[in-house]
């Protein structure tokens, strides 16, 4: 693999994944914090390169936070840059508040974001059955036959896998998946989603879909694993509805850094998200990790981990 193909592999990753909003926050407040010393023609030139690339970043990642979120962070970044470019004429007390208030913000900001990248834990079950309700990132497209990483997972781990994707699903026609689930399926897992955002469907569509989906599967004593989806830029919106149904419902939140890991290996995939042989080996022992704590009372996970 040549190395611009290295290099590119991993600034999609770093951008879809939402890593690079962490490295534009940091540029921003890093910048803020070279104001003080300006005075210098190379630093203000370095200030400027890092709110340039800073500002980028934020922008590409999609990073889902509230609107009125990035309108304050908006206005607190553009106050204090206004305020650099006529320094001459602000008072020091001011210049040093604006630099502190866009430190301040972006920081808060992070502390935001850091939670929806941490894996969840998913709490022991004893030997759950477990329901799959995914696209054809599982199904698989006609024409190729592999074996599902949802079989390898039932064959590696001697749990019962039980699947229901179907190719071209999405949140509206996935609650037909959802109600093949039975009550021994007290794990179930969604990936469902990458459909509507390369597809037509808008934000208040995929709200009402995933909405409805997510109240068709939970219920008392069953544990819902939501795969956070990796976003383009600008679809900011389906990140957000996909976290707060996910707070309304009660289901656990995995951070798309974990999808997007699997579907950008080198040789996972066929054509965009369908999933190779080897795809499907690698996604057998993503998933075990995310839901192993779930059958540690059976001894097939290790707690501690």
């Amino acid at each position: 693999m040549s190395e611009s193909t290295v290099l590119t592999r991993w600034l999609v990753y770093h951008v879809a994944s939402g890593h690079a909003f962490f490295t534009g926050a940091a540029c921003l407040i890093v910048a803020a914090c070279l104001s003080t010393y300006t005075r210098r023609r190379g630093v203000r030139t370095a200030r400027n390169v890092l709110v340039l690339i800073g500002g980028s970043a934020v922008i590409v990642t999609a990073t889902p936070l509230p609107p009125w979120a990035y309108f304050l962070l908006a206005a607190v970044t553009l106050a204090w840059f206004v305020g650099e470019a006529f320094r001459k004429r602000l008072p020091d007390r001011w210049a040093f508040r604006l630099r502190m208030a866009v430190a301040l913000a972006w920081s808060a900001a992070v502390l935001a974001e850091v939670p929806y990248h941490l894996m969840p834990r998913v709490p022991p079950l004893g030997d759950p059955a477990l329901g799959v309700i995914d696209d054809s990132v599982t199904a698989g497209i006609g024409g190729y036959e592999a074996v599902t990483w949802t079989a390898l997972l039932a064959d590696r781990h001697g749990i019962e896998v039980r699947d229901h994707s179907q190719m071209g699903a999405n949140v509206a026609s996935a609650l037909r998946q959802a109600e093949d689930l039975s009550t021994e399926e007290r794990l179930v897992l969604l990936e469902i989603g990458g459909n509507d955002i390369l597809g037509e469907t808008t934000p208040d569509e995929f709200e009402a879909g995933l909405d409805a989906l997510l109240a068709s599967v939970s219920r008392p004593g069953r544990v819902v694993v939501l795969l956070e989806l990796p976003l383009p830029p600008t679809y900011n919106a389906y990140g957000r509805i996909q976290r707060r149904l996910a707070r309304r419902h009660g289901a656990l939140l995995v951070p798309k850094r974990v999808l997007l890991g699997i579907l950008g290996r080198g040789g996972a995939t066929l054509v965009t998200i369908h999933l190779t042989q080897e795809g499907h080996h690698h996604m057998a022992g993503v998933v075990w990790e995310v839901v192993r704590r779930a059958y540690a009372d059976q001894g097939r996970g290790d707690p501690g981990r």
